[in-house]
């Protein structure tokens, strides 16, 4: 006989969860392994905590070092060690899952999709006509995507456990084409209906209506403008002006400044930015760099107010506060980014809301008090809480200490600048409410 290698796989991944009662460890089970071994970092070498594990967790003595590798093994040897591939801290949510189509292609296919937070292992089961057909037990546990090729209507669970065992699902139905499709094309009524048998699949939360032009987004990911058609001033149909490919899709309104759409994607990776096309023609106008999240709510322009006489003598003498204007960007792991609106790749600064969770997904509305110097946004949470937020505000120097700088030194007139300390700002919640 040939001897041959034969040794268990190495886990996919394997996480850890800081905890002061020790630290926590999670990996994902290894094919054909019978037990494995838990060793931790110290003193530039690994030093063995355990040699005989049978489970996929284990909690580390609150000494340990914080490094660690999982080696898998079984009775005729031990694969490669795994190190630690994952530091989690958030607490365990299913963010997003999703397919890129209610219903299989013309070759059976379907994407799906997820992205989770908190997650120590993440699995996934297709289930058809009550069997299962498929099963993916060692899924990325923060994001990922399977294709798969369906016969007939099919159900996906997506099962994401956390470091104390409590596990999360969501299902996903996927149905296939029909064999002989009837299209109902229903009744047109008195009643103005712009995209009666269009056949677009549109965002409903993307339309916007501006001087007799329509702007939507579809789930397939294009920016449309539909206008009207008028004989003697009346309406009497309306047809598709542009259309433009988007390198994601639009969840929310666009807003117009001047002559130019302002809209936010988000991506399939869990990213997100900010785009301006031109309305007259949806040629692209420029784009921010890629966000760190998806960005679900539509972006917020906010200006300065217009200074009253008596403001404009208080501010020559002595600094003054001023809005912090641009365009806001509410991202959905609740980071807000204030965007020059001349240049939407510099970002002016950065900010979270304090002691409250914030996840945005609708668009935060913004007041005004009648002398138009305090804004503030309400906002809704998850949580089922409203809360409102002042508009955040920066430092103006006096107007005689600007001149003054000019005159005698080197500094450039005083403009709004990207914030240069790196440092996120926490904007304190003024009221909170429970729905």
């Amino acid at each position: 006989m040939i001897p041959i290698e034969r040794t268990p796989d190495a886990p996919s991944y394997v996480s850890v969860k800081p905890d002061s009662a020790g630290d926590k460890l999670v990996w994902t089970a290894a094919r054909l392994a019978k037990y494995y071994r838990i060793e931790q970092y110290v003193d530039g070498q690994w030093v063995m905590v355990n040699a005989n594990v049978s489970g996929t967790q284990y909690t580390l003595p609150v000494t340990a070092s914080g490094i660690y590798r999982v080696t898998a093994c079984d009775e005729y040897g031990c694969a490669v060690a795994k190190q630690q591939n994952r530091v989690v801290s958030e607490s365990l949510s299913v963010k997003a899952f999703y397919s890129n189509r209610s219903q299989v292609d013309d070759y059976g296919w379907v994407e799906v999709n997820w992205q989770v937070s908190g997650a120590a292992t993440v699995s996934i089961t297709q289930t058809t006509q009550g069997r299962t057909a498929g099963s993916w037990n060692a899924a990325n546990p923060t994001q990922g995507t399977i294709k798969s090729h369906l016969d007939s209507m099919s159900s996906f669970t997506l099962t994401a456990h956390d470091f104390d065992g409590k596990t999360t699902s969501r299902v996903l139905s996927i149905a296939t084409l029909p064999e002989n499709p009837v299209q109902l094309n229903g009744v047109k009524g008195n009643f103005l209906q712009p995209l009666f048998l269009s056949g677009l699949d549109v965002v409903e939360r993307s339309v916007l209506e501006h001087e007799d032009n329509l702007y939507f987004a579809t789930h397939g990911g294009r920016l449309h403008r539909y206008s009207v058609t008028k004989e003697a001033g009346k309406i009497i149909d309306w047809h598709g002006d542009w259309d433009i490919p988007l390198v994601g899709v639009v969840n929310s309104a666009p807003i117009i400044e001047g002559d130019k759409l302002i809209f936010t994607i988000s991506m399939r990776n869990g990213k997100g930015k900010v785009c301006s096309a031109f309305l007259v023609d949806g040629r692209m106008h420029s784009c921010s760099e890629e966000k760190s999240s998806n960005v679900l709510a539509s972006p917020v322009i906010i200006n300065q107010a217009p200074s009253s006489n008596l403001s404009a003598l208080s501010t020559f003498f002595a600094e003054s506060q001023a809005v912090q204007s641009g365009i806001y960007i509410f991202q959905r792991d609740g980071l807000i980014q204030v965007l020059d609106p001349s240049d939407m790749s510099i970002v002016l600064n950065e900010y979270r809301i304090g002691g409250v969770t914030a996840e945005f997904i609708n668009t935060p509305s913004l007041i005004v008090d009648d002398s138009g110097e305090r804004q503030q946004f309400i906002m809704q949470n998850s949580e089922n809480e409203i809360f409102g937020v002042d508009v955040p505000t920066r430092t103006v120097p006096s107007t005689i200490s600007n001149s003054m700088n000019q005159w005698f030194g080197s500094e450039p007139p005083q403009t709004q600048t990207p914030s240069t300390n790196n440092q996120i700002q926490i904007l304190p919640v003024v009221w909170r409410e429970k729905l």
